[in-house]
């Protein structure tokens, strides 16, 4: 009876799942050919499965009676064509693809679409019926079982130009037979795609705690779940934060390190999901920034989700395991100049698969570095609700605007509000803000602004004349005596000695006249006009083209070269018998003048700048912070507090606290300032240029601790109104935690969380139009040592 049991439930299983497979195949003798547009670039096959759309709702779709798509139908779109074919008998078959730009063609072993395989594919356009011009447009001899179904996916990616798709057949055993376009008579339409509500239909989750229930898009219905966390903002509202002109390829060190970042960026703007930037014309055009994205993630059913990320250059993403920033490492994923769909360039690139509630939030963070070229960061995901376990970018739709931001742009900054119908964008109070349009005809097409494309400085150079020097004779003869016998030169006086360094040149490049451009060329220098130098050899500088694209090229290298007076004469030209002369040079080159002359070292932390003897330009350490401290009758915390005039006190040193008082005038302790049994407590008069020349010759200093690693920690204010600079020096490596904190002592924002290798003076740029009338405190955490500085908004 077992065996016969056994034998029994095996019989019904059979039918079953023969059932279900051909469940989805639809209506004979017809297919559907679906597309997906507005690709910034020549898409392929990952770019399609990365949209969230595919593959059950694109664009637009035909119904088509062959495997031939659609003709000339647009550009910069991918189309796919899905289904089944069946013969009646059994026999072996050879496919052919031809297409244009590009095609690839899968067939599965069954009817099951998760054993399909890559057949034949196009790399190179071909014509219509041009079956011939690559091998791998044909498929190897593959055995088809009559009356079995075979499910099939075909692509094509078009940019630009003719676009076309056609999958052609024979039998192996008629070689020499035409190719037939597979038509009606073998083919049947897949049936099995998902059908859901549109997003943002109305509907009920079945929770009371949640508002503004709607469809997802994926047969899912979610409410916006109650936010406990007040800094959880706008759904659907994920904006970057961009920090222009700094240099280097990575998050560590070069963004993290730059003044700017993280609380004074140069702009932003509203993505369309936790991807960016958005699309720029022409790609990839911006070069030498950071990026910062902040932001909640929610999910529309509970289950298990992993996550991947791609970006160029350096990209870090951080997940938190719920809706609190200071746990937003629980998930971490980097990943360093890879494509946008390359998913499996490096193992740290991906979350492994953890379990996500329905109705919580999860911080998220991007901190995006690019360098040069490609540009851009992306989060995707594979979830437990799309239909194909492939990629997805994770859209807007889910994710909740970060509001507790202090970053504020500069005021006045020109931005782009995103409305056609403003003019004269401009930042003002932190946001963008543009001059509507007026009159009766504001909301006519008509009368829109019109908003030009952003541009970024460039080295290249116009074709004017008057943007060129020239020499077509002397009237004085040549500055050093042994080039006597080159008439054409230029001499640069700088009023002033310089370190000179790299150079570049960009020689004549006036339309029709480029053979009065130098060719063999000597260059000297002097640092009294009359001795001169030669700097290296004969330099041979190449014939400009004469255009506007003409970005010049690398010139001599000074090396570090001490010199006033630079002397460029020509030896040659190329070719024009009377006049020679180039364009434009630039040098790159410090300041260098007599030891004790007064100079400006970049220091803030230093004064009475000076010469040395080496072209060395070094000041006098300050060791003070603001001129003022005052503290109220509430529990100090660790650290030393340091003020250039005075403190007031009235506070308390709990038990086991370690605080110092460093003021160059006075410290009072007023009434009711108290210090428990077991605390340390020091108080110093000291003057800070003082202090700072004891530093600089090493004489002994008391202080609070010996620990010299972190020192000259203080606030200054800069040219622009309600920016503050936060400056403190590092003198051996170590961990930085540099935080802003209400006045009881309640993180407002981590400006640094990071271990820092630069040692030397450390800037941060602290934007106050954000912080409401108060004190506020200023903590820095190095390596255990904690150093505290107030800060008071007075409007």
């Amino acid at each position: 009876m077992k065996k016969i049991y056994k034998i029994f439930l095996l019989f019904l299983l059979i039918p079953l799942v023969d059932i279900k497979a051909q469940s989805c195949i639809g209506p004979a003798g017809q297919v559907k050919w679906g597309y997906w547009g507005n690709f910034p670039m020549f898409p392929d096959v990952t770019d399609v499965w990365a949209l969230e759309n595919f593959p059950s709702r694109p664009d637009g779709s035909q119904i088509i009676n062959s495997l031939r798509a659609p003709i000339n139908y647009s550009d910069f779109y991918a189309g796919m064509i899905r289904g089944f074919i069946k013969v009646p008998q059994t026999d072996n078959y050879i496919f052919n693809l031809t297409a244009d730009d590009k095609a690839v063609f899968y067939l599965s072993t069954n009817q099951l679409p998760a054993n399909k395989v890559k057949r034949a594919e196009v790399v190179v356009s071909t014509t219509l019926d041009q079956h011939d011009k690559d091998p791998a447009q044909n498929s190897v001899s593959i055995q088809l079982v009559g009356g079995q179904y075979y499910y099939f996916e075909m692509y094509n990616f078009d940019w630009t130009g003719n676009d076309h798709l056609t999958l052609s057949w024979k039998k192996a055993s008629t070689p020499a037979a035409p190719w037939a376009i597979v038509d009606f008579n073998n083919i049947y339409e897949y049936a099995c795609g998902q059908v859901c509500p549109e997003r943002g239909t109305p509907c009920n989750d079945g929770n009371s705690a949640t508002t503004n229930d709607q469809q997802d898009g994926f047969c899912n219905c979610l409410g916006t779940p109650a936010k406990a966390n007040t800094c959880i903002g706008e759904k659907g509202l994920t904006e970057a934060y961009y920090y222009d002109n700094i240099v280097g390829n990575y998050v560590v060190n070069d963004l993290i390190n730059a003044p700017k970042f993280p609380l004074s960026p140069d702009r932003k703007e509203k993505l369309l999901g936790a991807y960016g930037p958005l699309s720029a014309t022409p790609t990839y055009s911006a070069d030498n920034y950071g990026t910062l994205v902040q932001g909640y993630l929610t999910v529309p059913v509970s289950g298990n989700y992993e996550f991947n990320i791609t970006g160029d250059g350096n990209v870090l993403f951080y997940l938190s395991s719920n809706d609190n920033i200071a746990n937003k490492t629980a998930h971490q994923a980097n990943v360093y100049q890879v494509d946008e769909t390359d998913h499996t360039n490096s193992v740290s690139q991906t979350i492994a698969p953890f379990f996500m509630e329905k109705n919580k939030y999860y911080y998220f963070e991007f901190r995006h570095k690019e360098n040069t070229w490609r540009d851009h960061f992306n989060l995707f995901w594979k979830t437990p609700f799309h239909e194909d376990k492939e990629w997805k970018r994770v859209p807007a739709f889910y994710l909740y605007d970060y509001k507790c931001d202090v970053q504020c742009i500069p005021a006045g900054t020109a931005c782009n509000d995103g409305d056609p119908f403003t003019n004269d964008d401009k930042i003002v109070n932190c946001e963008c803000v543009g001059t509507p349009c007026s009159g009766a005809n504001c909301d006519d097409e008509s009368a829109r602004y019109k908003v030009y494309d952003s541009c970024s400085p460039t080295d290249n150079l116009t074709t004017l004349s008057e943007a060129a020097w020239v020499s077509c004779g002397t009237l004085k003869p040549n500055p050093n005596p042994a080039r006597s016998a080159n008439k054409n030169w230029i001499m640069y006086d700088f009023n002033n000695s310089y370190k000179f360094q790299d150079t570049r040149v960009w020689n004549y490049n006036v339309t029709g006249e480029t053979n009065k451009g130098f060719k063999s060329v000597y260059v000297d220098y002097s640092i009294n006009g009359t001795t001169w130098q030669q700097l290296g050899g004969t330099y041979s500088w190449p014939q400009a083209p004469g255009n506007g694209d003409y970005a010049g090229f690398i010139g001599p290298n000074f090396n570090d070269i001490r010199a006033r007076y630079v002397l460029i004469s020509a030896i040659n030209n190329w070719g024009d018998a009377s006049c020679s002369g180039f364009s434009k040079i630039t040098f790159n080159a410090s300041l260098c003048d007599t030891e004790g002359t007064t100079c400006d070292d970049g220091d803030p932390l230093t004064i009475n700048d000076k010469f040395d003897n080496s072209c060395n330009c070094r000041g006098v350490n300050i060791n003070c912070a603001s001129d003022t401290i005052k503290l109220d009758r509430s529990p100090l915390s660790d650290g030393d507090y340091k003020a250039k005039k005075s403190i007031a006190a009235e506070s308390l040193v709990p038990a086991t606290k370690d605080i110092s008082f460093t003021a160059g005038n006075s410290i009072v302790l007023l009434p009711g300032f108290q210090v428990n049994n077991t605390a340390v407590f020091k108080a110093d008069i000291a003057n800070c240029v003082q202090q700072a020349f004891a530093n600089n010759t090493g004489e002994k200093l008391t202080n609070a601790t010996d620990d010299k690693s972190v020192t000259e920690f203080s606030t200054d204010s800069t040219e622009i109104n309600k920016l503050k600079k936060i400056i403190f020096r590092i003198n051996k490596p170590g961990y930085v935690k540099l935080k802003l904190k209400d006045k009881s002592e309640n993180t407002i924002v981590t400006i640094i969380d990071s271990y820092y290798e630069n040692l030397g003076t450390q800037i941060k740029l602290l934007p106050t139009n954000r912080l409401p009338k108060g004190i506020y405190w200023i903590e820095l955490d190095y390596a255990g040592k904690v150093l505290k500085e107030q800060l008071e908004i007075k409007d």
